[in-house]
């Protein structure tokens, strides 16, 4: 087994050596031992039932929870030759279970709302199942970052696939949760495989900033290697990607309002070193395994340790140092829990949202079940007079609660008629420049008859096939409608949401209002702790954090920004306040200007004693963000 586990990861992955733990976690999965991995993210999860499912003779099924994350797991997978393929629809249910019955798949990839068709576990209990993978297994817990329902279903499976082994994975579990996993998995003399969570290359520093953005430009001007800047909105990541392009640096932005086309283009590009930093919201986060990103900065606070865990951890996978910086100021409590603890919505909201959405999608009594709908967030908003954030909250319990699932969808449907003569339009074709020609020959030669009716055109197809940039083929199409060239009309639409259950009002919604006390308790309990995390810079920051996981630093870091990492290393911080208070006698100025004029100090300090002098009222700022003293 041993030769045969060697051969298969150098045939299928090109290395010659395992990460630790993979090598005995495929070995007891290969032995039918249930298992429950905690690895680090970048740790290679992934690889423990992949390279299983390539010696077993039949298919491991992976139970994984979101739909773009599946679809990359089996892109990738079959990129390495290991044949893979997902469940999707309802309608394409009984070809995709014969192509799994007879196909010679090696990995089936499932999300737990689907264990609820009858349909599927009739026929997954005639197929060879081997291993029951489950991906994210902390969302089994009501006390886990992501809870989701549909988790708790995966049990049944047990009943179904008898002797069949489980393997649950993820890559940030608290120990209540752990255990929640191990219960709510009936998992049966498991074997515990679990990594450190120290990841000892990678530098915790917290800066307490007033300057944000100077400390940003600070950061990323100094990285010679990729890096990422996590904001909490799309716009601050456009406005910081401003900011720092005026400054001169290739930067890039990425969110979840980007259609498909943009965000491929965009992660390509970084992906190349093209562009060396993104600024990004957490939709920068699937599939991004890029091993050279030298900074991770956080630019607010995360909803939660597992989330900040998490997006640490794409930094350094190569094993050399790099840095998380995290930038704090005192407001930052406040704007925590204004933007998380005060838009929990309301059981009345809730009952109101979902009403609405039920009548805005035409949903009868009954209904809705497995059916699927694009269409317009803000106008959804617009026509109910809702708040936005109260609504997005809403719609992420019923993701949650398996009511809705909600799919960032970002799509133009859009529609061409070309009323112009033949002629006019060869004449344009021929004395327009390059890209607008290469437009209008795709249009012609893609969409035949297009002079005489209005057809559906695909936006990403002509930006493929035209070699242009989506906004040109916008602007360009745009243009021409104004011109009364041609007709163009689209309208985008940011969300899909897929109904996993039928309309059934006080009923569908019981078990959400039932939990939402709870689920309420325990969002409060994570703004807690991520709070107390960037509040308390006396103590190793890796131990803090090592702590929450349940796991016991014996010895401080000695590489993190806290004060006891730094005793040998701290500064004067009495001559520091002198020297602050000496500098701006005269004048006021911005942090950035007092660091550039106290070259022979820490950043870090210098931004503390700026924050204790702020908070004992010995300093202040003006309306240019500059300090003065009070």
């Amino acid at each position: 087994m041993k030769d045969e586990l060697y051969k298969k990861l150098k045939q299928h992955w090109n290395v010659e050596e395992f990460r630790p733990q993979q090598y005995e976690i495929c070995q007891s999965i290969l032995s039918k031992r249930d298992c429950l991995v905690l690895l680090p993210t970048g740790g290679g999860k992934s690889l423990c039932y992949q390279l299983p499912a390539l010696l077993f003779k039949g298919p491991v099924l992976v139970i994984s929870p979101l739909i773009s994350l599946m679809q990359d797991q089996v892109a990738q997978a079959n990129a390495r030759g290991i044949k893979s393929m997902a469940i999707g629809s309802q309608q394409q249910l009984d070809q995709q279970l014969d192509n799994a019955t007879y196909g010679n798949y090696k990995l089936i990839y499932c999300s737990p709302e689907k264990l609820q068709n009858k349909q599927l576990i009739e026929r997954l209990a005639q197929i060879n199942i081997q291993c029951i993978a489950v991906d994210e297994a902390h969302c089994i817990s009501q006390w886990g970052n992501d809870f989701r329902p549909a988790f708790l279903k995966i049990k049944f499976l047990r009943t179904i696939l008898q002797d069949v082994p489980m393997l649950a994975l993820t890559a940030s579990a608290t120990p209540k949760v752990t255990k929640d996993i191990t219960a709510s998995l009936a998992l049966k003399e498991c074997l515990l495989f679990k990594s450190s969570f120290e990841r000892k290359n990678i530098a915790l520093i917290q800066l307490h900033e007033s300057d944000k953005l100077g400390s940003i430009y600070r950061a990323i001007e100094k990285e010679k290697n990729a890096s990422i800047v996590y904001c909490s909105s799309r716009k601050e990541t456009e406005q910081i990607q401003r900011f720092l392009s005026a400054k001169g640096l290739q930067v890039d932005f990425f969110h979840g309002g980007l259609n498909d086309t943009e965000k491929k283009d965009k992660l390509l590009a970084w992906q190349r070193n093209q562009v060396p930093t993104m600024i990004a919201t957490n939709a920068f986060g699937m599939g991004i395994d890029k091993e050279d990103v030298g900074t991770v900065l956080h630019l607010n606070l995360p909803s939660s340790l597992e989330y900040y865990y998490q997006e640490v951890g794409r930094a350094g996978r190569n094993g050399r140092t790099a840095k998380a910086i995290l930038l704090y100021q005192v407001q930052d409590e406040e704007r925590l829990k204004k933007q998380f603890l005060s838009q929990l919505p309301s059981k009345d909201l809730l009952q109101k949202c979902y009403k609405y959405l039920c009548n805005y999608l035409n949903i009868g009594y009954g209904e809705g079940f497995e059916e699927s709908w694009e269409f317009s967030f803000s106008a959804f908003c617009n026509t109910y007079n809702l708040n936005p954030n109260l609504v997005a909250a809403c719609f992420r319990l019923f993701d949650q609660a398996n009511i809705f699932q909600q799919i960032q969808s970002n799509r133009l449907k859009a529609s061409l008629q070309l009323i112009c003569s033949v002629k006019h339009f060869k004449q344009e074709i021929e004395n327009t420049p390059t890209g607008a020609s290469n437009l209008l020959q795709t249009i012609a030669r893609l969409y035949p008859g297009i002079f005489e009716n209005e057809i559906s055109v695909n936006i990403d197809r002509l930006v493929e096939k035209s070699q242009l940039t989506f906004s040109n083929v916008l602007q360009i199409l745009t243009n021409y409608h104004e011109q009364k060239f041609l007709h163009f009309s689209y309208a985008n639409y940011d969300l899909k949401l897929v109904g996993q259950a039928p309309r059934e009002d006080e009923y569908t919604l019981r078990p959400l209002l039932k939990d939402l006390q709870t689920l309420h308790r325990v969002k409060k309990e994570k703004i807690d702790a991520i709070l107390d995390f960037a509040q308390n810079n006396d103590d190793c920051k890796q131990r803090q954090l090592l702590a929450y996981f349940g796991e016991v630093l014996n010895e401080d870091c000695g590489n993190c920004s806290s004060k006891s990492c730094n005793s040998e290393k701290n500064v004067d911080a009495e001559a520091l306040e002198q020297e602050i208070k000496f500098l701006l006698q005269n004048k006021a100025l911005s942090a950035h200007e007092l660091k550039l004029s106290l070259i022979d100090y820490d950043s870090v300090a210098i931004g503390q004693v700026l924050e204790e002098l702020e908070l004992a009222g010995k300093v202040k700022k003006n309306k240019f963000d500059q300090f003065k003293i009070a």
